[in-house]
């Protein structure tokens, strides 16, 4: 059996990119800064993840709210696992296959903050409710899917859980009428397979904090109005929201003093586990110029997510081809950033604060650096990222680094 095991470990990386000598790892003497990994690679800071997961368990705590954390960020278990040890109410995912990773991971509550649409999707959420114990909830906004869920799960002899979706013109998905709304509430209730369990909006399409305020306060206006019409089957009734650049403000609209005694508040907030350079770095610092919670919390949220890479040709001064590209790195919300070097004796220092990624293709990067820089062929930067959702997914394995740049664990994803 061990002989087996390490022959499947040394097949999985050798076959995958971003990992190091699998007997190196299992003895634990593996460093990213001393090449003992193949490059490029993916790499986590534990105590900068820990940090994070810690620190979004305390703000919903203090708010006085649940949090559901989306999984389609990571996709990764072990990430889900601490999620839920640190106190998560469930896993957000956005299709079945990844509720399936969710309920193999430990979730026993699921949120799909999505409508499921399709008969092979819904067999599979069949099984799923079969082999495990999970309280699964998905999304509707209109009356044909109602039906098909209805249908379908009838004979399945399963009942499932769903929220309405309330949606903005223009948006994405929801209900955007009051008519509509109305006939999906009275058409749910013909389905005894079906049970009208909660509300759920996604502000995330919205560009203002006014917009995003006022959609907040219809949502949780038309919730309450609605459990007045006893259009709910359920005692408790879950209102959510709450994507990864306005949850403080969904906070501020599900506090306590606006909701009722059966209303349970969730927050939905995906990429402030890995925390970004980026889109997400601005947003956080926009949270925490408005919320003085956020500032109050004892620590912020930090980018533990980086790509690391060779510099793999200087063709002219003041240019470094990167042999990295857009197989392994976001590059929709912003192009890399560099944040460290190591030289080939591994001395790690910071990147030079001019250096800036120009251009980016499919396996390598152009790094503008100074023209009198000393690096070399075969020395090392390390990147930040803008948008990690869009990083997470090109990696299948993601090394777990400590401070010092030694291999701690590894991710196993399942986008």
């Amino acid at each position: 059996m061990e002989k087996l095991a390490m022959k499947r470990a040394a097949k999985i990386y050798t076959m995958n990119k971003g990992l190091g000598n699998s007997e190196t790892i299992i003895q634990g003497d593996c460093n990213v800064a001393k090449q003992q990994v193949s490059l490029p690679c993916a790499c986590i800071y534990q105590t900068r993840l820990d940090n994070n997961i810690a620190w979004m368990a305390e703000f919903a705590k203090q708010s006085q709210v649940e949090f559901s954390p989306h999984g389609k960020t990571t996709m990764a278990p072990d990430i889900f696992k601490k999620q839920l040890n640190a106190g998560a109410y469930a896993i957000t995912i956005a299709t079945v296959q990844q509720a399936v990773v969710a309920a193999q991971a430990g979730a026993k509550r699921i949120i799909m903050a999505n409508q499921l649409v399709g008969k092979a999707n819904m067999q599979q959420l069949s099984y799923l409710l079969k082999q495990y114990q999970v309280d699964f909830y998905c999304l509707v906004d209109d009356v044909s899917n109602v039906t098909s869920l209805g249908e379908f799960f009838s004979k399945q002899g399963i009942q499932v859980k769903l929220f309405i979706e309330l949606g903005v013109p223009g948006g994405r998905c929801g209900v955007v009428d009051e008519q509509k709304l109305q006939q999906l509430v009275a058409h749910i209730k013909q389905f005894s397979s079906l049970q009208l369990a909660g509300i759920e909006v996604y502000e995330g399409v919205l560009s203002t904090q006014s917009e995003v305020t006022a959609f907040l306060a219809d949502a949780v206006t038309t919730c309450k109005e609605l459990i007045e019409q006893q259009a709910f089957a359920t005692e408790q009734v879950i209102i959510t929201a709450g994507g990864s650049a306005w949850y403080d403000l969904v906070c501020d609209a599900f506090a306590p003093s606006n909701m009722l005694d059966n209303m349970v508040p969730v927050i939905r907030p995906g990429c402030y586990v890995a925390h970004d350079q980026g889109i997400y770095g601005h947003a956080q610092q926009q949270i925490l110029a408005r919320n003085p919670l956020a500032c109050n919390i004892g620590s912020d949220l930090q980018s533990c997510l980086e790509v690391w890479a060779y510099v793999q040709s200087l063709p002219e001064p003041g240019r470094a081809i990167i042999g990295m590209g857009k197989r392994d790195v976001a590059f929709d919300a912003g192009l890399p950033i560099a944040n460290l070097h190591i030289d080939q004796h591994g001395v790690v220092t910071k990147a030079g604060a001019d250096w800036q990624v120009e251009k980016i293709m499919d396996q390598h990067a152009m790094l503008r650096v100074d023209q009198n820089s000393h690096l070399k062929v075969g020395d090392i930067i390390a990147f930040g990222t803008s948008h990690p959702c869009l990083t997470f997914d090109k990696w299948r394995y993601i090394n777990v680094i400590d401070d010092n740049y030694n291999v701690v664990g590894i991710f196993d994803t399942y986008f």
